[in-house]
């Protein structure tokens, strides 16, 4: 009898095994999961103050936003829908010499806008992934009133314009989502008999909110 076949199936059973050898991710790859999103719907509400560049005074600003991460540029583009209001206001005291008295005024200014953005995100660049800068612009609807008071009436205008704007912010990640704190600015010109031809836009200073990522 032939002891060789024997033998040989004895070596091949004492043969170890090929151990499976892990691939370690390399920096391309750590980079590319870095950037992938954690969720591609974005909602947040938002809550500033708001200066026009006319003599209105500042006020509160109150904003609330729906926007979709898209797959472009590498999953950084988001496109955001934006619905936003503001009431500023002016005060003061009409003279002249055809007036039998000095006459107090106050002008209230209502403001709502709906507006699309297209938002650049900053993803996976500031302190490794957790803090995201992002720039954004677009076209905007806005919708205005303003109610006069003086001489014991009041009178109100109303007019809708377009206009545009452009804002800046950074978002920290905190749970499902992240808070921010941005700026805005808004243009869009109006033309009342109170206000005359003038820009009603101007600057969001400090808008902070909580956006989650769906």
């Amino acid at each position: 009898m032939n002891a060789l076949p024997l033998l040989t199936l004895l070596a091949l059973a004492q043969t170890p095994a090929p151990a499976k050898t892990t691939p370690t991710p390399n920096k391309e790859t750590a980079a590319a999961a870095a950037q992938e999103p954690g969720g591609r719907i974005l909602l947040a509400p938002k809550l500033g103050f708001f200066k026009t560049t006319t003599p209105l005074s500042g006020a509160f600003f109150l904003g609330a936003e729906a926007g979709y991460l898209t797959p472009l540029l590498g999953n950084r583009l988001a496109i955001v829908a934006e619905f936003n209001f503001h009431q500023p206001q002016v005060s003061g005291t009409l003279s002249d010499p055809q007036l039998p008295a000095d006459a107090p005024y106050t002008l209230t200014e209502r403001e709502m806008a709906i507006l699309l953005s297209a938002v650049y995100r900053f993803e996976g660049t500031l302190l490794e992934g957790t803090l995201t800068p992002y720039v954004g612009a677009g076209p905007g609807l806005y919708l205005h009133r303003a109610e006069t008071e003086a001489f014991g009436s009041t009178h109100i205008e109303s007019e809708t314009t377009v206009g545009f704007q452009l804002l800046g912010g950074a978002e920290y990640k905190l749970g499902p989502g992240g808070i921010f704190a941005e700026v805005h600015y808004h243009f869009t010109r109006v033309d009342f008999l109170t206000t005359g031809d003038v820009n009603l836009g101007g600057f969001l200073a400090a808008g902070v909110g909580y956006r989650l990522h769906l």
